[in-house]
Formats: C-alpha cells, sequence, structure tokens
C-alpha cells in the first residue's frame, strides 16, 4: 500500500505506533496531543488514521494500536 499526501504507509506508520504500547483510543489522543515517554508523534503518522487510511488498510484502533487480541 502506498504512502498518501506524505503520510507513512499504514503498515509502517501502525508498526510504529503499536510499538508503544498504547492501549486504547483515550491513550492514542494523549499521545498525538502530548507524546509518550519523551517520543513525540512523528509528523507523517496521521492523528486521524481512521480517515486518512480508511480505504488504506483500516481495520479500527484495537488493530491499529495492536491490542485487538485483548478486545
Amino acid at each position: 500500500m502506498s504512502a498518501k499526501k506524505g503520510w507513512r504507509s499504514f503498515d509502517e506508520a501502525r508498526e510504529f505506533i503499536r510499538s508503544l504500547n498504547l492501549k486504547n483510543s483515550t491513550e492514542w489522543i494523549e499521545y498525538c496531543n502530548s507524546g509518550k515517554d519523551g517520543i513525540p508523534k512523528p509528523n507523517d503518522i496521521p492523528s486521524i488514521p481512521h480517515l486518512t487510511y480508511k480505504n488504506d488498510g483500516w481495520n479500527g484502533y484495537p488493530d491499529w494500536l495492536g491490542y485487538e487480541d485483548l478486545v
């Protein structure tokens, strides 16, 4: 899948986000606003991935954050 408008590809962005071990969409919003453990959100990862990747791999926040097995 190709990157659009300067965004990382869905797979690359999801891999990075999953490495942060965020547990839910509330933590995702907090991360977008202020980072986590000194790691700011890269500019090439969208804050609203459900719109950016809607037809490019998006399958919900559990999949995006990597907690789909816990739901």
